[in-house]
């Protein structure tokens, strides 16, 4: 139950509620070095760290949906110039793929003009210097021992099959079966040493079949005599690279021109 309060009591509020508001009607007019009134710095430093905090609160959120916004169309953009970056960098590839094969075919064409260009399609990884196989079969006129050669015109094999409408075999001439029909062509012109040149899938082939007596020397000429009936002659091949004597023979280690070259584009001569 709420007890009354005396006329004494309630003239101590009234006076107390006058003095009250007369201290702030003095407040107002009582003015500081900072030229605020009493009253307006009470009020500011009661108000300020809210203001400070709603502000930084506000610097905030604004900071990070502009950086958001920012990041998200940067980002667009990177997608966009990789997408361009990457359809240019494929079509400067082909540009550059039709000058190398147009240089290749002038180059051949200085040389012969009885042949089909074709590619490397794949290299026995357990044999590599075995055989390869190219991107041309039947459906583009390869028959089986037609002759491969590199961009020089020097002898890299013969196609085998099996044959295929679009690839072929071809057997290298490192390859260890069969062989091949060759001359040395040493010091003297008019002196051509004939043997058989065969492979054994390494970098090198072994000329055999030579007397011993015969004077070979290392960087001598190897080409082709024809007497195998399957190559024609005066193919270069390779050259002497190491000489072995042994009774009565002498074994000649001859390495072909094709290994220190690139095979990634061949021409198949069609004129058997």
């Amino acid at each position: 139950m709420i007890r009354d309060t005396t006329p004494t009591e309630r003239k101590i509020i009234i006076l107390v509620a006058v003095l009250f508001l007369n201290l702030i009607l003095v407040s107002t007019n009582v003015v500081l070095k900072s030229r605020k009134t009493l009253f307006q710095t009470v009020i500011g430093s009661i108000v300020s760290p809210f203001q400070i905090g709603f502000q930084k609160t506000v610097d905030f959120v604004s900071r990070e949906l502009t950086r958001y916004v920012f990041l998200k169309n940067n980002f667009k953009k990177y997608r966009a110039l990789k997408k361009k970056y990457t359809q240019l960098k494929y079509e400067n590839y082909l540009l550059k793929k039709k000058i190398i094969d147009q240089d290749f075919i002038t180059g051949v064409k200085k040389k012969r003009s009885d042949f089909i260009k074709v590619d490397l399609i794949s290299i026995d990884s357990n044999f590599p210097l075995a055989g390869i196989q190219i991107n041309k079969g039947s459906k583009d006129g390869i028959l089986k021992d037609m002759m491969v050669l590199n961009g020089s015109g020097e002898l890299v094999g013969r196609i085998v099959e099996p044959i295929t409408l679009f690839s072929a075999k071809v057997r290298l001439v490192t390859s260890s079966i069969g062989g091949i029909g060759a001359y040395i062509k040493t010091d003297k012109p008019e002196e051509l040493l004939e043997g058989l040149l065969t492979g054994n899938n390494t970098s090198r082939c072994s000329f055999k079949y030579l007397l011993e007596n015969k004077k070979v020397m290392v960087g001598d000429m190897v080409i082709t005599s024809g007497t195998d009936k399957i190559f024609p002659a005066y193919l270069p091949i390779g050259k002497v690279v190491a000489v072995e004597k042994e009774y009565l023979t002498q074994e000649i280690h001859v390495e072909p021109f094709f290994i220190k070259k690139s095979i990634k584009q061949l021409i198949v001569i069609t004129d058997k």
